[in-house]
């Protein structure tokens, strides 16, 4: 074999090795990056803890799916305006677990009223009173029912959440799960626990296609503008109407 024949070889090699690598990182990027990942470590851990939070059920008898959120994150209004109405269209247990983030080296970093919300969420399981909440402004929502703060029993729920949100990360994480929201829960069908962190629309389609639910639906149309003061009136009756159902745990219960 002469010099020019190896150089050549050579050449080959190294352009396949390029074609190889570029390939299998447009797979990755367009595919293997956006997939939810399958837990198979500390399951049961996972699973006890999602079972005690605060959540909110929709009540229905169809498959379970988790939602954890905050209230400023963007990503995950947008996963809720796009892809709830899909899951509630075939009837899955929602369940929605709202949390409070910490403060970042002294800086408050929600306000009064969301935690008061989500102490009342947390309470009371009212999945009605997190959509009313979701669907106003935070800047007009006037919750009827008692303040979190300066309330030792609303505050120290409000804490839960946090602590739910620090337990549940590192579970996570252990398994490859990154952490961003919102976080979506399931069980595939063979009950395997799958997690996707459903920052992009790109990974929409994965938690659809587990739980068969639609990738549209058939006369959808873009949600009317709603008007804040009834939004929170309307909480006001939400909340009233789930302590009475449900029972109210917190110290305003006497």
């Amino acid at each position: 074999m002469t010099r020019k024949h190896i150089l050549y070889a050579i050449m080959f090699l190294i352009g396949a090795a390029v074609l190889g690598s570029v390939g299998y990182w447009l797979y990755w990027d367009n595919f293997v990056r956006w997939q939810p990942v399958t837990i198979t470590q500390k399951q049961k851990d996972i699973q006890e803890l999602l079972d005690a939070s605060g959540y909110a059920a929709s009540g229905k008898e169809g498959p379970e799916i988790w939602v954890i959120t905050y209230r400023n994150c963007a990503t995950c209004k947008v996963w809720e305006d796009q892809e709830l109405p899909k899951f509630e269209a075939i009837a899955a247990d929602i369940r929605m677990v709202p949390f409070a983030p910490m403060d970042v080296e002294g800086k408050v970093t929600t306000t009064a009223s969301e935690r008061s919300t989500i102490a009342e969420i947390w309470l009371n399981r009212s999945y009605p009173l997190y959509k009313q909440w979701r669907a106003a402004n935070e800047e007009t929502w006037q919750p009827g029912f008692r303040a979190a703060d300066g309330d030792l029993a609303r505050s120290a729920v409000v804490q839960a959440s946090r602590d739910f949100i620090a337990k549940l990360e590192p579970l996570l994480g252990d398994n490859g799960v990154p952490i961003r929201y919102p976080l979506i829960i399931w069980r595939d069908g063979t009950q395997h626990i799958r997690v996707c962190a459903c920052s992009d629309e790109r990974m929409y389609h994965y938690v659809r296609d587990d739980l068969h639910a639609p990738s549209k639906l058939e006369g959808a149309q873009a949600p009317a503008l709603k008007i804040e003061a009834q939004a929170t009136a309307a909480a006001e009756t939400v909340a009233s109407d789930s302590a009475s159902a449900t029972g109210n745990y917190g110290p305003d219960s006497r």
